[in-house]
């Protein structure tokens, strides 16, 4: 997930490693392809293992390939004591080592000819899921919306499913609004049909119609990466309408765009966890989220939740956000408040409790040999 667009799972891999990479009690190997992290390149606590999965290797038939032919060499040289994959497939047959394989969401499960090319693509992204759960030690998933998604489609056992959450950067000092900025609203995502940008941009109209075009809407990416729907209804806006696409950006002026939004909108029709709504909540900036998916389960009692096909209920948050001050500043509070429960190191040491279980049950298998779960454990994970 580390070759090309830097995707949400990308964002949740990379923290992931650089917690797990702190601790003294693990050794990260992180098995990159052939284009490895380069953040990681000059890193000493962390082991890099570039292999030759490449940008071909990427959709569900060449990586089920690559996978099949290469991966199990891979896990037995790294000399692991855990491999961990990352991403909703990956376990081989026949592994070493005890294995743990996190489920992020089965989203195109749902939906496979709108996530895949043909119908050969979507089986096989189906049988790599389903192998992978199947063979895994121990699976994860990032919220309690896809645990119930994994074991009711996957009909994996209760008891081998954990919910690990994701979690988020809280900035260690209180950083203000930039005055100077005009007032806007703040989409942060890729722009995949799911994300429901024609929605979105349906409703900042219906906004403006009501209220004037003195709210802008800003969108992370270009609109060349728009979905056809998403791409129709950019084109119905009027000429001189508020938006503006702010590309790639970094940390520090993402950072940037939560503190100084008058709100975040997100309006999926299906998210695994939405890592968005809580990274703009420890930014003090208001939520208003689809009522879909785990978003509610993420945003809890901190943000607007609102359908995403109601585009009305999209125009009163915002309007009520806009012009009610004690709304907004009891959102923040609660929104902070709930940011909190939420933290990578906590991430990693569920991971950890998970990775000495896969050990244990490993060992429990395998006896006589039983594994000292107090020595080093190591954590390979594939990006």
């Amino acid at each position: 997930m580390l070759i090309g667009r830097f995707s949400g799972v990308a964002r949740v891999v990379t923290r992931l490693v650089e917690q797990l990479a702190r601790r003294d009690d693990i050794h990260v190997i992180a098995l990159c392809g052939s284009e490895p992290y380069a953040p990681w390149s000059t890193r000493a606590d962390i082991e890099v293992i570039r292999s030759s999965f490449a940008r071909h290797h990427r959709t569900p038939g060449p990586r089920w390939r690559w996978e099949q032919a290469n991966l199990s060499c891979v896990i037995a040289e790294a000399n692991a004591d855990v491999y961990h994959a990352t991403w909703n497939s990956g376990i081989p047959r026949n592994a070493s080592v005890p294995c743990v394989l996190t489920i992020h969401d089965l989203i195109p499960w749902a939906e496979p000819k709108v996530d895949f090319s043909s119908a050969v693509q979507a089986w096989r992204y189906r049988r790599a899921v389903r192998a992978s759960a199947r063979r895994a030690d121990h699976v994860t998933t990032v919220s309690e919306h896809v645990r119930a998604d994994v074991i009711a489609r996957l009909r994996s056992s209760p008891n081998r499913v954990v919910c690990v959450p994701n979690g988020v950067d809280v900035p260690s000092i209180r950083a203000e609004a930039d005055p100077a900025e005009p007032p806007y609203v703040l989409y942060v995502g890729g722009h995949e049909p799911r994300k429901n940008l024609a929605g979105l941009f349906v409703a900042i109209q219906r906004y403006w119609e009501r209220e004037g075009m003195t709210l802008e809407l800003r969108l992370t990416g270009r609109p060349e990466t728009l979905s056809a729907h998403a791409r129709e209804a950019y084109r119905r806006l009027p000429a001189d309408a508020p938006v503006r696409f702010l590309g790639d950006i970094n940390d520090d002026d993402l950072s940037r765009q939560y503190r100084s939004a008058r709100a975040l909108l997100l309006l999926s029709k299906a998210e695994g966890f939405g890592l968005p709504v809580l990274e703009a909540m420890a930014h003090r900036c208001p939520v208003i989220a689809s009522a879909r998916g785990a978003l509610p389960e993420v945003v809890g009692d901190a943000g607007l939740l609102v359908n995403p096909d109601g585009p009305a209920q999209v125009v009163a948050a915002i309007s009520s956000l806009i012009s009610t001050s004690h709304l907004r500043e009891d959102l923040i509070a609660r929104g902070v408040h709930r940011a909190a429960m939420f933290s990578w190191s906590q991430t990693a040491e569920s991971l950890v409790e998970v990775y000495q279980e896969a050990l244990s049950r490993h060992a429990f298998r395998t006896a006589p040999f039983v594994p000292n779960l107090q020595s080093r454990q190591v954590a390979l994970t594939p990006s």
